[in-house]
């Protein structure tokens, strides 16, 4: 799943727009940061709410305050991708532009989030488990028929190879969020469970954030 689906109609700046006109586009967007366009519309930088706050001058340019490489991301960035990159670098929004930085538009932090969310199923209620197994005793159809033979229904699964070690990672999301049955039997069966994410969180950002980390994404 890229960025591209996630595309916001909210409009950038320009770079001969005022500070105080940047703050109203600010307010109106809900954003704390926006992206401003140079007058050939190639992303120039983005500005924060902060900085324009802090400016003396509400009719300077914007263009003569922001400086700075931008961050931005490509339309076939990958969500998980453009969730790192917002949580890493703090902001609300991150521009899309093209090969030769020509603005595409932007995505919303939130938007990104939900996404990503949706994704991993976590608006479903129940919990995310991760096993760990060697890679020469690993079945797919293995794992479902364990866990389905103990009553729990996977809702989506992923995993991940590391020929390497000679492991693989297996994150299931389940349809339960009592998940002691599960990871008995998965011990059993010489599956180790190595991380369990549980619907008590609340928050779905964090919630999917958790998992991020725990990817190191």
């Amino acid at each position: 799943m890229t960025v591209a689906s996630l595309l916001s109609p909210l409009d950038p700046l320009a770079t001969t727009d005022t500070v105080g006109e940047a703050l109203v586009e600010l307010a109106t967007a809900h954003l704390a940061h926006l992206p401003v366009l140079d007058p050939t519309d190639r992303l120039d930088s983005v500005v924060t709410e902060a900085a324009l706050r802090a400016y003396p001058d509400p009719e300077a340019p914007i263009g003569a305050l922001v400086a700075g490489e931008p961050v931005a991301i490509r339309p076939d960035t990958h969500v998980f991708d453009a969730a790192h990159l917002l949580r890493q670098h703090g902001l609300s929004m991150l521009p899309v532009v093209d090969e030769e930085g020509v603005y595409e538009g932007l995505v919303v932090r939130q938007d990104v989030f939900a996404q990503l969310a949706h994704m991993l199923a976590t608006e479903e209620p129940g919990a995310i488990v991760v096993l760990d197994a060697a890679r020469d005793n690993f079945s797919l159809g293995q794992v479902a028929q364990i866990i389905e033979q103990n009553g729990v229904r996977i809702l989506s699964v992923s995993t991940e190879d590391d020929p390497g070690a000679g492991r693989v990672q297996v994150t299931l999301k389940l349809n339960v969020s009592d998940t002691a049955r599960v990871r008995h039997v998965m011990a059993h069966h010489d599956y180790r469970v190595t991380a369990v994410f549980d619907e008590a969180e609340d928050d779905l950002e964090e919630r999917a954030a958790a998992f991020l980390r725990y990817l190191n994404v």
